[in-house]
């Protein structure tokens, strides 16, 4: 399952092989006289075998981008080039990766020209050949730096200081960490309020996924109705990805509306986010978005005297089967 979904680290291999291989073959191959076409061979057989490693590498780079969340969000320009963030280093790597391309088209016709049996595979191929190795090695080398790439920071010398004599402090012991302390543990318990309607129905303001409406109990009336919520109200909207026109297998995620003096507090939680649509939520694989969180604008927007009013709210189910 890893190859399938990250294959450009394995397929990168061919064009640097390549790149490492090729110069050697080249070099034999230069010596004119008989038994030279076997090296014609070993060079034209690496040359198609780099180029070939070197497309698909190129077209599995370009479909694992999305995934990966290190497109720019800014426009792309020049100035990126002489940056050292992962975005300009991307992008050194992407017109590495193309000239190499544009190179091994012109060293693989080259290789290929028609020579007579006891010729040399020419200068010409030589040249071209050795700028595509280096192009090659170099592509593969920002990449690797782009895989690895970590943020060191130095931190300045602290100069010695001079010890003073304090009284002893009690150290008061620590608790740990609780994992759960950023969880929205209200919410996720949606199944213990009550359900608004059986069946799952598609609201097109919340990215076109199948939700359920839960809500506290004492305020399920008021809900329906469309009055005004008690303190304390929880509504929670639990969510599926769409599926040829009916709810999938795929969770989305819970959005949770609370009733509080200071007015409405909306949460949006995706513990793990799709690849396909991570560009829904800035590239991040977990979404936990909470309180004035800059992501819920527009939920604040629609939501700012609490639930949406009934008349607007989704009605369209899917339609039943009797199989």
């Amino acid at each position: 399952m890893d190859w399938f979904a990250a294959p450009h680290a394995l397929l990168s291999h061919l064009p640097v092989a390549t790149g490492l291989l090729l110069p050697w073959a080249l070099l034999a191959a230069q010596r004119p006289g008989r038994g030279i076409r076997a090296w014609w061979t070993v060079s034209r057989y690496l040359g198609w075998l780099g180029l070939g490693g070197l497309l698909l590498s190129l077209l599995s780079g370009f479909f694992s981008l999305p995934g990966l969340g290190l497109v720019p969000a800014q426009r792309v320009s020049l100035r990126l080039l002489g940056g050292a963030g992962p975005e300009s280093l991307l992008l050194r790597h992407v017109l590495l990766g193309s000239c190499s391309l544009l190179l091994g088209g012109a060293a693989l016709w080259a290789m290929n020209r028609p020579r007579k049996e006891h010729q040399s595979l020419g200068l010409l191929a030589l040249v071209l050949g050795l700028l595509w190795s280096v192009l090659l090695v170099l592509t593969g080398d920002r990449g690797h730096g782009l895989a690895h790439l970590q943020k060191r920071t130095a931190a300045p010398p602290v100069p010695a200081a001079v010890p003073v004599p304090t009284a002893p402090t009690v150290r008061v012991p620590t608790t740990a960490r609780d994992p759960e302390a950023q969880a929205p543990l209200r919410a996720l318990d949606y199944a213990a309020l009550q359900p608004v309607h059986p069946d799952p129905v598609k609201s097109l303001a919340h990215g076109g996924r199948w939700i359920r409406a839960w809500v506290s109990p004492e305020a399920a009336a008021a809900y329906r109705a469309g009055g005004t919520l008690p303190l304390g109200t929880l509504v929670v909207l639990s969510s599926q990805e769409d599926r040829w026109g009916r709810p999938g297998p795929e969770v989305g995620p819970l959005y949770a509306l609370e009733i509080q003096a200071a007015g409405p507090s909306l949460t949006f939680y995706w513990p793990r986010v799709p690849a396909e649509r991570r560009r829904e939520v800035a590239g991040a694989d977990r979404a936990y978005w909470r309180g004035g969180d800059t992501q819920l604008e527009a939920c604040r927007t629609c939501h700012a005297a609490g639930p949406a009013d009934p008349a607007k709210r989704s009605r369209w189910r899917p339609a039943r089967r009797n199989d």
